[in-house]
């Protein structure tokens, strides 16, 4: 794994005038991508109960939902909004569109843009509807959507690896833990 860990080929790719975080999302795009290359349109589709609940296309719509609550913002980012049941859930082309179209997105922001203050409007409670509205910035916000992506992978291997599917050794695993691995 540590091999894998330790040369990322999308950094090779990247114009060194991104910044870190735009380059922590396309890595995250990326990898994305691979995974959705690997699997075909059954095993996207399929859920692998009781191990995991959400079918590969479930998790994947969902972190494409984050991304796309900030990229369509307007006045508030709202987590809130969900496609559940979408197109997304059951086409690896419909995902792959979505990630071309954040990818584009993405690269066009300059550094000033990502520093603009934004509202997040999000559910906070299981237990009874509860919306808070706080500050933030673009740039948090992108940061959290590609983390919250990571933690969605993860789950996506164990499903991807039940199938048979074998992802890279490095999908789901998050940029500290990476430094860590890379460290020993």
């Amino acid at each position: 794994m540590q091999s894998v860990l330790k040369n990322r080929e999308v950094n090779a790719l990247l114009p060194a005038d991104y910044s870190p975080t735009v380059k922590g999302c396309l890595e995250v795009f990326s990898q994305a991508s691979r995974c959705l290359q690997i699997l075909d349109d059954e095993g996207y589709q399929a859920s692998i109960k009781p191990f995991v609940s959400s079918s590969i296309g479930e998790h994947f719509r969902h972190w494409l939902d984050v991304f796309n609550a900030i990229y369509r913002a307007g006045i508030v980012i709202d987590y809130n909004h969900r496609r559940r049941g979408h197109a997304v859930e059951t086409s690896r082309s419909i995902a792959l569109t979505e990630i071309d179209e954040l990818t584009n997105w993405l690269t066009s922001l300059s550094v000033k843009e990502l520093k603009k203050n934004v509202n997040v409007l999000t559910e906070v409670s299981v237990s009874h509807t509860q919306a808070c509205l706080m500050s933030s910035t673009l740039e948090r916000e992108i940061i959290f959507a590609a983390l919250h992506a990571n933690h969605h992978f993860a789950m996506v291997k164990v499903a991807a690896n039940l199938m048979n599917k074998p992802i890279d050794d490095d999908f789901g695993i998050a940029p500290a833990t990476a430094t860590f691995l890379r460290g020993q």
